[in-house]
């Protein structure tokens, strides 16, 4: 591998863009959200930041690909979108969710790879030391709602906040759950681990419905402090985004509101007792992202409040 500085051109032959692809790695306890353009041959290329928030890369090569926007919204990456500029010149923007700046590492074979690694620090930054309470919905003999074939509301809720709780401690912040596997404690009980250092408590549930007709993913929230409403439509407009799931809206919780003026979500990711979406509750990677989107909704919408 080979590490450039912005501005620095690569020099080589002409090469073709066959594939555009992003993902997060971790390296030596950081993480990275990688945008990775593949290549018949290295790419000559310039990069700048025309705004703090726009990483632009011209790259002297050929463009045999479908250029339609890439959705990150990891975070970090928000788009990328790659273009043609001109004969045998093309263009790719990568629009950016927080200003960092791109280290650039080249990877031989093929496909030639250049990758455009993000540092995810700003994440870190954000959620370290912070407390954040995790309420698994059910538990124990109280199985919530079951699906039409035979998963619980209990065991997926579980799945979900076990997700959630390792995406945050990755991060720094200070997890604590309000009960184990296979336990059941009262509302009381779960909200008696709301301490004044917490930050914010997200219980985590899957709504159930005796029509089996209804899906979707819902967002509760505190109606005691002001503000917890854009909290919630921030958070499941980033969800149902990612998991392409139908919004079925926000809503105030009176469960929540005995917390008082303490920031609090309740999340139904998908509808249990509907066919469709039971189904995506058999993929891991659905908890996963709900996870991920939460995590980022959160900081989105205090963040910008930071800037108010």
């Amino acid at each position: 591998m080979h590490l450039f500085n912005d501005g620095v051109k690569i020099l080589a032959k002409k090469a073709s863009l066959t594939n555009l692809r992003s993902f997060i790695t971790e390296e030596k306890g950081q993480q990275f959200s990688n945008v990775v353009i593949e290549s018949t041959a290295a790419v000559p290329l310039e990069i700048s930041y025309p705004r703090p928030n726009l990483c632009r890369v011209s790259l002297s090569a050929e463009l045999i690909m479908y250029p339609g926007p890439l959705v990150v919204r990891d975070g970090i990456v928000a788009e990328v979108v790659i273009k043609p500029a001109a004969a045998a010149q093309v263009e790719l923007d990568i629009s950016l969710e927080e200003a960092v700046q791109a280290l650039i590492t080249t990877v031989k074979g093929l496909p030639y790879r250049t990758v455009f690694g993000f540092s995810r620090k700003p994440l870190y930054d954000f959620y370290q030391d912070k407390e954040i309470v995790i309420d698994p919905g059910h538990g124990g003999a109280d199985g919530g709602w079951r699906g039409p074939v035979d998963l619980w509301e209990r065991d997926m809720a579980w799945q979900t906040a076990g997700e959630l709780a390792a995406i945050l401690a990755g991060y720094g912040a200070r997890v604590v759950l309000t009960r184990g596997e296979g336990e059941n404690p009262s509302w009381q009980q779960r909200l008696s681990k709301v301490g004044p250092a917490t930050f914010c408590f997200v219980s985590v549930h899957h709504y159930g419905n005796t029509d089996r007709e209804q899906r979707g993913t819902a967002v509760l929230y505190n109606p005691r402090l002001p503000g917890n409403e854009q909290l919630a439509e921030v958070v499941l407009e980033r969800i149902i985004n990612k998991v392409k799931t139908p919004a079925r809206g926000i809503k105030a919780d009176n469960e929540l509101a005995l917390l008082g003026e303490v920031p609090a979500l309740k999340l139904e990711p998908v509808t249990i007792t509907n066919w469709v979406d039971e189904g995506l509750l058999r993929n891991p990677y659905l908890h996963r992202k709900v996870a991920l989107q939460t995590v980022l909704g959160i900081k989105q919408y205090f963040r910008a409040g930071e800037k108010l």
